[in-house]
């Protein structure tokens, strides 16, 4: 191995002489100024706001002596929905997620459960791939009422009434059965 020393300062040096050949510019900006007037030509003129009179509303920044690099920006308030958290098969497309339920599906099974569940007839039976998203759609079910029950021991530890309730939301009649 070859020691890296050398190249480093090299690296590290190229950046000051290619500085201290240039001369040093006073706009740093890249467009020329005529650039620059017909960019602004079409733009209002710039107005600054004026200072609110003392007593008139709410003071913009707390301090005695405002700062002039402080910018003190308005209350906003969002109104969307969240992405949901929970899921992460949100992101993904359905060939994936067929393709992950069927990976679950067969490791669900042994080899000779797989092979004698593999095969079906097209009028009597669903395809394996079908009953490979079922069960990975109740397996997430399942999974996701287990979070909910878990959430619910938690909060009743605090207030078995509020752990109550949020069981008495859980609908039984829509939650899976498990086999």
């Amino acid at each position: 191995m070859r020691p890296a020393g050398p190249l480093l300062l090299l690296l590290v040096a190229s950046p000051a002489w290619s500085t201290a050949d240039e001369p040093a510019v006073a706009n740093p900006s890249r467009t020329s100024p005529r650039l620059s007037r017909e960019i602004r030509a079409p733009l209002p003129k710039f107005i600054p706001p004026t200072a609110p009179s003392p007593g008139t509303g709410p003071v913009a920044a707390p301090f005695m002596f405002p700062d002039p690099d402080l910018l003190v920006l308005p209350k906003v308030v969002i109104t969307e929905k969240r992405p949901p958290g929970n899921d992460p098969d949100v992101w993904l497309t359905n060939r994936v997620i067929q393709h992950k339920a069927m990976s679950a599906y067969r490791d669900s099974m042994t080899d000779l459960e797989w092979a004698l569940n593999s095969w079906f007839i097209p009028l009597f039976s669903a395809p394996p791939s079908v009953r490979a998203r079922q069960y990975y759609e109740g397996r997430k079910v399942r999974a996701e009422v287990d979070r909910l029950n878990n959430i619910i021991k938690t909060v009743g530890l605090s207030d078995p009434k509020e752990a109550a309730k949020l069981r008495a939301a859980m609908d039984p009649k829509k939650l899976p059965k498990d086999d």
